[in-house]
């Protein structure tokens, strides 16, 4: 080979190699990290359009929406008091504003900017890459002087280099750009906000450089994508630079360090003042009393196995905030995983609480002929007399209450059959699905998801069936009219062990420790009642939802109250809240045994069983329970007079029916001398009989996708999605005797007939074009041709 040709040879295999590292650099990667925070609320919060109380409160399918406590939302942006925040709602990703004092973050307030300074003079560049051109002022190159104050507001990769985004002074302008990161000195201060954007279960090291890993509780420090911490200070070994850290692990701060290329800064959009219209100063931004949502499936009193829709198929949660880590052996409620800041009132940890008052003696039961008139004397109407007295025969000690509503039928079908509030699976039959505008595209014969891809507003029918409360009155569909709150004459510790039978925890001793500090021990049934008691949640309720939870069978319970999980020593989780499910190793279980092990509200940590029982007790009863949505039924279908259609847990239509099942499976066998109290809902106007069960159905469609007269225009062309109230027109030539109408329907299941070849007299002449529906509706085309006079 000539010099020459090695000299060729080289000179193209470094461009090549610059064209590579050019593309590397201009690939960028935004690693700027939003921070994350926890909604601390006494009841439900609001959401608004805008960063004040003069916007209007967001709505989503119809509804308003609002926050519940301790729901973990992502911040983007602040606005003096105010931050912009995004959030899963009914499955659906939602931006809005939320008063910051309602909101806890990882330092008490979110980081807007992250101050440093210039250690070398350098250009300020408009891209992240070393060939952008430098930002200019009065068209002169900006560089900045060694020692120049800059504020970092977000950062970037470029190929293998971090840049930061940030502003400066210059020339008295506040200019924006990129400076390389080695260029600048952080001032860290009382620390900055950062999070782990690394491998899953990353060590933490001990010291920069090494690869000693700092242990806690006879364990190594792990950490996984997502974890939050503080950053101290940084230190660079061997051209490696590293983050000294502060991350939170049960009540302490483990101090270690992490390579910095795979730690973001936790900084947020300063939007302040972007707000467009003027908000109001002097109102005060509001947490409401109130609650204003359709649902909160994020934050639920009760820890259901999913939070939202669960018929046929489980569609995806609303993202619901994820502590870090692991699976669970049985259904996975959707709490939400993160500590709140306010302490909720916190449960004495010893079982020595008031005495439950003993229940005066069960009354004798009833007759049938009895029971039907003191039915009747409550208000019960006469289609709701004959199941309840079927039930009676048979459970002669369970109570039949009235909730009587105040509530017009087809006003509360009205309101409960807005599109995209009550949902149920696609896959179910014609019939179950609704057609309205909004819930179904005419013009592709699709219904229009609403929760993940599958699921689809529910049918007026098929609400008017789940919502009539005598659809479900036998042994099993009753349980979604079980009354959720203590009722301390009839719910007894004998009762509590019946529900217990066949689990590990039947009859069965405990130990905890007091509040002054003593090993005691307690019954499993003992707890619960004086769960209820603290909570006034139904101890029949709370012992059937951890048989539910955690009882895998009758010697075994979940990895949640082992208290043997590795990182979760001593931790329990007896409802599993907070147990959102992930991929990542662990799972379920250690999340929601991370959820049990921060925080200060509901008795937390949960380091022993009593207060896990306890604790768990209390957060399930204050959503939902306690503010009279107080069974299955009212939890979905919010028909109380308090914020009435809104605030419904779950958006699947058939929730109740089958949550009943769940139920009546967690209970097992029943014993028919237990007393047990139910609250039925009735209204006014009800039809005379139970509504019906959709059944089948055939597809509705009866459009168009196309409409013409071949080699003929309309005055007015077709367009796909008219719906025929048009008439189309046409002039043709008197030579013109024949013409040829063409169309296409949108369905394959429809009919279709006036297409094809057509005379023509002079004059006007009028054609229709009829497409008819599986289900048999027409819908008519009308077409005038006008074949001019000879």
């Amino acid at each position: 080979m000539t010099a020459k040709y090695k000299r060729l040879l080289c000179m193209g295999i470094m461009v090549i190699f610059a064209m590579i590292l050019t593309a590397g650099y201009m690939k960028e990667k935004d690693v700027q990290a939003n921070a994350i925070g926890v909604i601390v609320v006494d009841d439900f919060l609001n959401v608004r359009s805008g960063p004040g109380t003069s916007y209007d409160i967001l709505k989503s399918g119809g509804t308003t929406v609002t926050l519940s406590d301790e729901m973990r939302v992502t911040i983007i942006g602040k606005n003096e008091g105010w931050y912009h925040i995004s959030f899963k709602h009914n499955g659906k990703n939602l931006n809005g504003y939320v008063s910051a004092k309602y909101v806890k973050v990882q330092m008490e307030n979110v980081c807007t900017g992250v101050n440093a300074k210039v250690n070398a003079s350098v250009k300020f560049r408009k891209k992240p890459v070393v060939s952008s051109d430098a930002v200019k002022v009065s068209g002169k190159s900006v560089s900045l002087k060694k020692g120049t104050n800059v504020v970092i507001h977000g950062e970037k990769n470029s190929g293998k280099k971090r840049w930061y985004y940030v502003s400066a002074k210059y020339n008295g302008k506040t200019v924006r750009g990129y400076i390389r990161y080695d260029i600048l000195s952080i001032k860290y201060s009382k620390g900055i906000p950062g999070i782990w954007n690394g491998k899953q279960n990353a060590p933490v090291y001990k010291n920069a450089g090494k690869k000693n890993v700092v242990t806690y509780g006879g364990k190594k420090l792990l950490i996984g994508e997502g974890r939050q911490f503080t950053i101290y200070n940084e230190k660079t070994v061997s051209k490696t630079r590293y983050y000294h850290v502060g991350i939170t692990v049960g009540n302490s701060i483990v101090k270690g360090y992490l390579p910095a290329s795979s730690v973001k800064f936790q900084i947020v959009k300063d939007e302040t003042p972007v707000a467009t219209k003027k908000p109001e100063t002097t109102k005060e931004p509001e947490a409401t009393k109130e609650p204003e949502a359709t649902k909160e499936p994020e934050a639920t009193a009760t820890p259901k196995a999913t939070a939202t829709p669960k018929a046929t198929a489980t569609p995806k949660a609303t993202a619901t905030p994820k502590a870090t880590a692991t699976p669970k052996a049985t259904a996975t409620p959707k709490a939400t995983a993160t500590p709140k800041a306010t302490a909720t009132p916190k449960a004495t940890a010893t079982p020595k609480a008031t005495a439950t008052p003993k229940p005066t003696s069960k009354p004798s039961a009833m007759t049938s002929e009895e029971f039907k008139e003191a039915l009747k004397k409550q208000g019960f109407p006469e289609s709701y007399i004959a199941p309840l007295v079927a039930l009676h025969e048979k459970y002669p000690y369970w109570e039949f209450k009235v909730y009587d509503t105040s509530l017009n039928w087809d006003t509360v079908i009205d309101n409960e059959t807005t599109v995209g509030l009550n949902l149920l699976s696609v896959n179910k039959d014609y019939d179950w699905k609704s057609i309205e505008a909004g819930a179904y595209d005419w013009t592709k014969d699709k219904y229009i998801p609403f929760d993940g891809s599958t699921w689809v507003t529910a049918s007026r029918k098929a609400v008017k069936y789940y919502m009539d409360p005598r659809n479900f009155l036998d042994e099993r569909g009753i349980f979604q009219f079980e009354c959720l709150e203590y009722q301390q004459n009839t719910q007894t510790q004998a009762g509590v062990e019946k529900i217990l039978n066949n689990t590990p925890m039947y009859q069965a001793l405990f130990e905890y420790k007091s509040e002054l500090g003593k090993n005691e021990k307690i019954k499993y049934s003992k707890a619960f009642i004086n769960a209820a008691e603290l909570s006034k949640v139904s101890p029949y309720h709370l012992a059937s939802r951890v048989k539910q939870e955690v009882v895998i069978n009758s010697t075994l319970m979940s990895s949640s109250v082992s208290g043997k999980v590795a990182g979760y020593e001593g931790i329990y989780n007896f409802y599993n809240i907070g147990a959102n499910n992930s991929t990542v190793a662990g799972g379920a279980v250690a999340n929601g045994l991370h959820w049990a092990s921060t925080g200060t509200t509901y008795n937390r940590p949960w380091n022993d069983r009593y207060k896990s029982i306890i604790g768990g007790a209390q957060y399930i009863g204050k959503n939902y329970i306690n503010i009279g949505q107080n069974t299955l039924y009212l939890e979905k279908f919010n028909v109380t007079s308090k914020n009435t259609y809104n605030h419904q847990y779950m958006s699947n239509v058939e929730a109740p029916n089958s949550e009943a099942t769940k139920t009546v499976s967690a209970y097992g066998a029943i014993d028919k001398d237990m007393s047990m109290t139910f609250s039925i809902p009735v209204y006014q106007g009800m039809p005379e009989k139970a509504c019906e069960v959709p059944s089948g159905g055939k597809n509705p469609n009866n459009y168009l996708q196309t409409l013409y007269i071949k080699n003929h225009a309309f005055t007015s062309p077709f367009k796909l999605g008219d719906d025929g109230s048009k008439t189309y027109t046409v002039t043709v030539d008197n030579s013109v005797k024949n013409i040829k109408i063409v169309a296409t329907k949108v369905s394959a299941y429809s009919t279709l007939v006036g297409t094809g070849s057509q005379s023509l007299e002079e004059g006007l002449n009028k054609f229709t074009v009829k497409v008819t529906s599986e289900s048999g509706k027409t819908r008519k085309y009308n077409i005038e041709v006008t074949r001019k006079q000879s």
